[in-house]
């Protein structure tokens, strides 16, 4: 039988947000109004199915905000998923990312952040970059919100042919590959209060090759979307959904990938 157990802490925004590793994210706005200094979640879930071989699941996410005396806060974001079928490896992914922010009091401002990801099954043994983003406040009112970001990052990726299911596309004797691009980023978030216990927030992510843009922009699209509703003043439930679209991996593996979760969440 299988079992699961989740945490979840959060109270820089009262809810919860699901991030995949290959594309930079935008966490969900912090309001201004916190009293606390920093605030602080961890999601964590364990199964583990008896088969003809044990099938165990690990995840673990963890965020955090530590506000500044300026307005700005430093945030902190980062997952591990890992999947185990005997002795076999079948998931192996996660990022780390930290950003300097400001807490949305002023119409137009300037984040930085750092990041390190992987993701085994993609044959992308690290990712790790650094940029900024000008981040512009379209849309501010009662229950709605709309931002719009752009910016820049240099990358430097290490790939292997480990997540390239065509055996042909596999060259004799394969090295890992190393990439090194500076890449364009640009973004758009929104969010709509359905009712006073259900919100909606969709984000959605674009980046090029900053230096051929025009001629082969190599573009990554990745989308996400989330409802989350609160049940009583300490339980949510939440359903997300995304996808990703890399125009041209370092690697000959699919293009498209997509997925979906649900979470039930405790807050205090």
């Amino acid at each position: 039988m299988a079992s699961l157990f989740r945490i979840f802490l959060l109270v820089c925004s009262g809810t919860f947000c699901s991030l995949k590793s290959q594309i930079l994210n935008v966490d969900r706005e912090v309001n201004d109004s916190m009293t606390k200094k920093w605030y602080g979640l961890i999601s964590g879930s364990f199964t583990k199915d008896k088969q003809k071989v044990d099938i165990q699941d690990l995840s673990i996410y963890t965020e955090a905000v530590y506000k500044l005396k300026n307005g700005q806060a430093i945030t902190y974001v980062g997952q591990i998923d890992a999947t185990i079928s005997g002795n076999d490896l079948l998931q192996n992914e996660g990022f780390f990312q930290c950003r300097r922010r400001d807490l949305d009091r002023k119409k137009n401002s300037i984040e930085y952040y750092l990041q390190h990801q992987w993701n085994g099954a993609w044959g992308m043994i690290s990712r790790s970059l650094v940029g900024f983003n000008f981040r512009k406040r379209i849309l501010e009112l009662n229950g709605y919100d709309l931002y719009f970001g752009i910016g820049t990052f240099y990358q430097t990726e290490l790939w292997n042919y480990n997540g390239v299911a065509d055996l042909s596309k596999i060259p004799v004797n394969p090295s890992n590959i190393k990439d090194l691009q500076l890449r364009t980023n640009s973004y758009i978030k929104g969010a709509i209060k359905l009712t006073p216990k259900c919100d909606f927030v969709c984000q959605s992510y674009f980046q090029t090759n900053a230096l051929s843009t025009f001629t082969n922009p190599s573009f990554r699209w990745y989308w996400s979307s989330e409802i989350v509703y609160n049940m009583t003043n300490n339980w949510m439930l939440g359903f997300n959904y995304d996808h990703t679209f890399n125009q041209n991996n370092p690697v000959p593996i699919n293009k498209f990938y997509y997925g979906y979760t649900g979470n039930l969440s405790l807050k205090f």
